[in-house]
């Protein structure tokens, strides 16, 4: 990394403070280092080359509001031409990083030398080859706002060295003299780009320093114990071992010390002893009283559910600490997860890097070797009743359903829970019965709950005992929830459940929902209808437009279902001729929670 002592344009990777770099660890760990660096954490910020960047950059035209962008190359080089029209600008910039590769990717640009990163407006989403705003990829009001491409480039000024570098790094020096990102960015520094080996097995140059000499390392193999200079997560206890993934799989804030020198937490320590960050908890009696500066701000608890469960991704470390497996029991991240595949397993890399989860992990095995008796098939299905190999007998699917928000879709939640009408009437959280069985109602939910379980029925409106929740969720619920319904009504295992029959509607509703994450989400849900394969729709095209595919969605839905009419019900405001209760689906639109909103991820 020496060639980075030059670089005056974008932050510099510099070990310094006994880190040494993954470079250092490649020769005595060839296999480790190998899946590290085919895994998404190695690639979450990259230096943009050839080889990182995954845009498309042939001369390619992006139209917005205010900003018109075109996108280019010079040789290896990778530009961005953006085009203001009030006031008129015009000016050419070039992409130093890239941050992510898995879902999607943003770019950085270098502005003056003297100057913080600039954002790109646009993201790369690899799964669908196509660039879309930036403020259009997230549950964010700025959505909502009369020019979104310049409130992007304003709220995002600098945001890498503020924000982006606490996780997205290895050990950073943000190097601020002041709580403001207006530095140069070449005056913020850091270890390493992305989740390096340092990340979590701490500083390594006293490890490389002890065995450049062969006969300790011949040692320390055959004694098989633990290398007293290194962190190894999976020999700590199972909550310190989680705190290594907590220091960024958490919702925390920094004080104001961290701008100076960064955070003080090593993998192995006691992570909420950091005094330059503080982790927070979504309900108010789980945070620490003798701190009430760090309590958080109203819109901060919008990454939490009211009673306290997280409800974005990438924040899993406050699911599980809130989990009873981990409180009563010692679950971890690496229960489920591994960081580097193992050399003897069958999967491909790229398969195992999807999710990082070890081999069996997908299903039922992850929860049998702590509740082994429903290894046994009767009692699984005495238990779940339902079929053993139906998704309803999945642990996953009513113990850690997909009520978590990010990447424009639906992720499970990390905290391990019991499907409960009455929580979903307190908190607005869909339950993992309503989330599978989308045609039925909290009232049919209450009964199954109260006669399986013994679960106490609670009190419902009239509308809950006669309209499926899911229907509710959709149309009165808020951003978040909205956008949770969209991706349901999407997902196959609820489809086995529920047909698929009936969703077209409410999909195409939310075609013209005020938040472009949730006409994003609804689009691509749609296409997984019968007759919507190739339906055509521009989720950020003017509202004219939307209003057109949104009727355009109702025709295609009209003549593809003639023949499934006799299982339209009531429940789902379609009555058995196959035609839409329009005034109760509108009176439920008109009462959704229109709040500006934003879910942080």
């Amino acid at each position: 990394m020496d060639g980075e002592i030059a670089v005056t344009n974008r932050p510099v990777q510099m070990p310094t403070g006994n880190y040494v770099g993954s470079a250092a660890c490649r020769s005595c760990h060839p296999h480790n280092y190998a899946t590290w660096h085919d895994s998404y954490h190695r690639t979450m910020t990259q230096v943009a080359t050839e080889e990182s960047v995954i845009g498309n950059f042939n001369n390619v035209r992006l139209f917005g509001k205010d900003l018109n962008v075109r996108l280019f190359r010079k040789g290896s080089q990778f530009l961005v031409e953006m085009n203001l029209s009030n006031p008129p600008l015009t000016d050419v910039y070039l992409v130093v990083m890239t941050t992510g590769s898995h879902n999607r990717q943003a770019y950085w640009l270098a502005g003056s030398t003297d100057s913080p990163l600039m954002i790109l407006p646009y993201m790369f989403l690899r799964a669908e080859q196509k660039w879309i705003p930036r403020h259009s990829a997230y549950i964010n009001p700025m959505c909502l706002q009369e020019r979104p491409e310049l409130a992007v480039l304003k709220a995002d000024f600098g945001r890498w060295s503020f924000q982006c570098i606490k996780c997205h790094t290895t050990r950073s020096y943000p190097a601020y003299e002041t709580d403001s990102p207006a530095r140069p960015a070449s005056a913020t520094q850091v270890v390493e780009f992305g989740i390096s080996c340092e990340a979590c097995h701490g500083p390594g140059a006293e490890h490389v320093r002890v065995n450049r000499d062969p006969i300790r390392r011949y040692e320390r193999r055959f004694a098989g114990g633990p290398d007293p200079t290194i962190v190894n997560p999976a020999r700590l206890p199972h909550d310190r071992s989680s705190q290594v993934c907590g220091q960024c799989h958490s919702v925390f804030v920094h004080r104001k010390r961290w701008v100076h020198n960064g955070y003080t937490y090593r993998p192995g320590e006691d992570l909420t002893a950091d005094p330059n960050r503080f982790i927070m908890r979504g309900r108010l009696d789980l945070m620490p009283h003798d701190r009430p500066r760090d309590l958080p701000k109203p819109s901060e608890m919008e990454s939490f559910w009211p009673d306290g469960m997280i409800r974005c991704t990438g924040r899993d470390y406050n699911g599980l600490i809130d989990s009873p497996c981990f409180q009563r029991g010692e679950m971890s991240c690496l229960s489920c997860h591994q960081m580097h595949q193992p050399p003897d397993e069958r999967r491909k890399r790229q398969d195992w890097a999807d999710d990082q989860l070890k081999f069996g992990m997908d299903g039922n095995s992850a929860c049998l070797p702590c509740h082994d008796r429903f290894k046994n098939v009767d009692r699984l299905t005495l238990h779940t009743h339902h079929a053993a190999d139906s998704a309803g007998s999945n642990c996953y699917n009513c113990h850690m359903p997909y009520t978590s928000y990010g990447l424009l879709k639906a992720v499970r939640s990390h905290q391990i829970s019991s499907p409960s009408v009455a929580t979903s009437l307190e908190t607005g959280r869909p339950n993992a019965c309503n989330q599978c069985h989308q045609d039925k109602t909290l009232a049919w939910t209450a009964d199954h709950l109260s006669r399986w379980y013994e679960i106490p029925k609670p009190k419902l409106s009239e509308g809950e005992q006669q309209v499926a929740a899911t229907v509710l969720w959709a149309l009165r619920g808020d951003a978040g929830q909205r956008a949770l319904m969209a991706w349901s009504y999407g997902w196959e295992d609820a489809h086995k459940a529920s047909g698929n029959h009936w969703q077209a509607p409410y999909l195409a509703q939310l075609l013209e929902d005020r938040y472009d994450a949730v006409r994003f989400i609804a689009q691509r849900s749609l296409r997984r209808l019968p007759g919507f394969q190739e339906f055509e729709y521009d989720f950020v095209g003017p509202p004219d437009r939307r209003a057109a595919a949104r009727q355009r969605a109702l025709q295609v839905w009209a003549g593809s279902q003639r023949s499934m009419k006799w299982l339209f019900a009531p429940s789902v405001l379609i009555d058995r001729q196959g035609h839409v209760l329009e005034t109760e689906f509108q009176r439920l639109w008109k009462q959704r929670d229109d709040r500006p909103m934003a879910i942080v991820e």
